[in-house]
């Protein structure tokens, strides 16, 4: 005080303001570097390449939005992602988008995230080194089922390679605790995509963890990848991926996921097959839980529509949902169990859902289309404590087998079409199901043309509509049974002595520009 009363008044007024105000510097400081954490799921450039994510995490509960995230080496950008809107609370993931014409080797890269915290004006930054090691075999391989009895006499893995890189010279080796070989067995030959592989075993695997070691060829180079697995007792009659036509009328897969007081390491995949589509992946562990799937042929759409149920104690919702490959979408496609991220503490669900081929990208009217392959899925985990996390997942796959009509059988149709002028033709189809009558499907471009499924049965049956979040259900006393297809939703027929339907319905018929009309429908029936 006694300073001031020295200083003119003018200087006086000036230092006062100085100490009253913060300084420029102190303000920005708080703002720069972004309080963000920003990490990759491995220094392994293969799993970025089959799952290109960032894990992201607010430091100190800041509030922070519209995340960017960048690998770069060079100057050079080799993937990148962004998150709309403001982040969650906890660790959050990102995907990100490779960078085509850039392959990302072993060497150091700089991971630079960019946002905007709440009361900062501009977007700040900050960034770390992530050193990446050699790549690793891309090569991935999953088990039908983790319990024993499902593995007697024989280990049966799906291989699938990593962005369909062609690998060869592939040999799988199982080695127990100590190191030493339960079984092996060799994929000779040069593939991409999936395979199916058995290891020999004298037996029933016994319960315990074990390493899978998988040797190979890939860019002219040997390299290697592993994963542990853990088996546990018990059986869910999982089935391998047939390589021959079945004994039945129809092809039956079970994939099974059970683990138990958080020792979810090799036991959180589990792999399937959809015959003449594609292959896939049932994942469910503290940190993922999805139903991913991989397109044999990548220059064709597929779809996978869910009728979804999920309950996470709190709340519950059913709804539909469509993931669906696309020319400019990824390589592969996936549908969370999850509702939030990070997910349930407790949650249990189910999917009933089909899987189609829809032909060629931009093929007007393709015909030959691979037969449909409905799935059953249900789950329950509990992820309420850390270390004691628990999770079992079972699904059942079914493709129709015409090799054979003997009960249970399936069989199937499709109707697929792009533009107005080319459903001509091909707005209808029919299918027999011995034991049950002709099943015809139809979907006309015009705005008022029909769009129905009928079923030449004497007996009735239940229909239920499956739209949005909702479903409703009509009974039908006699037949013919019959329904008009959804825009953009399922038919769920059930009819008396067992017998089911399951259909899956999108068109577009008001486009003002009529090459942009489609229709896509996809049905299969069971006979028990």
């Amino acid at each position: 005080m006694t300073v001031l009363r020295l200083l003119p008044l003018a200087a006086a007024a000036l230092l006062a303001a100085v100490l009253a105000s913060p300084a420029p510097a102190a303000a920005a400081s708080s703002c720069a570097p972004l309080p963000l954490e920003v990490s990759l799921p491995s220094s392994d450039p293969t799993v970025l390449r089959d799952d290109p994510l960032a894990i992201v995490r607010a430091k100190r509960s800041a509030r922070i939005s519209d995340v960017r995230v960048r690998l770069v080496r060079g100057g050079r950008t080799y993937a990148s992602g962004t998150l709309a809107g403001r982040l969650a609370a906890g660790r959050v993931a990102l995907t990100l988008r490779l960078a085509g014409d850039r392959v990302i080797g072993a060497g150091r890269y700089r991971l630079v995230a960019t946002g905007r915290r709440a009361g900062c004006r501009a977007r700040t930054a900050t960034a770390r080194t992530w050193r990446m090691h050699r790549p690793s075999l891309p090569l991935r391989a999953a088990p039908i089922s983790t319990l024993t009895s499902d593995n007697h006499g024989v280990l049966r893995l799906l291989l699938r390679t990593v962005d369909h890189q062609p690998v060869s010279d592939v040999r799988v080796t199982l080695l127990d605790r100590t190191g030493a070989t339960v079984a092996q067995a060799t994929a000779p030959g040069s593939f991409t995509g999936q395979r199916t592989l058995e290891l020999p075993l004298a037996g029933t695997i016994a319960p315990g963890a074990y390493m899978l070691r998988v040797r190979g060829r890939a860019s002219g180079a040997t390299a290697v990848t592993t994963r542990p697995l853990a088996f546990a007792p018990g059986s869910s009659d999982a089935a391998p991926p047939p390589v021959t036509a079945p004994a039945t009328g129809l092809i039956e897969q079970h994939a099974t996921i059970d683990w138990s007081g958080g020792a979810w390491e090799g036991r959180d995949v589990a792999g399937f097959v959809a015959p003449g589509i594609g292959y896939g992946e049932i994942v469910c562990r503290p940190d993922a839980q999805w139903i991913r799937f991989y397109p044999d042929d990548l220059g064709r759409e597929v779809s996978m529509m869910n009728w979804t149920y999920k309950d996470w104690s709190e709340n519950r919702e059913k709804a539909i949902r469509e993931a669906v490959r696309i020319a400019t979408s990824g390589r592969d496609f996936r549908e969370g169990l999850n509702k939030f991220w990070p997910p349930e503490k407790h949650s249990t669900g189910q999917f009933d859902g089909i899987i189609s081929d829809r032909g060629p990208f931009g093929s007007p009217a393709p015909t030959d289309l691979a037969a449909p392959t409905t799935l059953r899925l249900t789950w329950t985990w509990d992820f309420s404590r850390q270390g004691a996390e628990s999770c079992h997942v079972e699904a059942t796959f079914v493709t129709q087998s015409t090799a054979s009509a003997l009960t249970p059988l399936a069989r199937s149709g499709s109707i697929a079409w792009r533009g107005s002028d080319a459903a001509a033709g091909h707005d209808a189809t029919a299918f027999a199901v011995p034991g049950l009558g002709t099943v015809s499907l139809t979907c006309q471009a015009a705005p008022n043309g029909v769009r129905a499924l009928t079923i030449d049965t004497a007996q009735g049956a239940t229909v239920i509509l499956r739209e949005a979040s909702t479903d409703s259900a009509r009974s039908q006393e006699i037949g013919p049974v019959s329904a008009d297809l959804p825009n953009n939703g399922m038919l769920a027929v059930a009819f008396p002595g067992g017998p089911t339907m399951l259909v899956s319905s999108r068109w577009k018929v008001n486009d003002p520009d009529p090459t942009q009309n489609s229709c896509f429908v996809a049905a299969q029936a069971i006979v028990p």
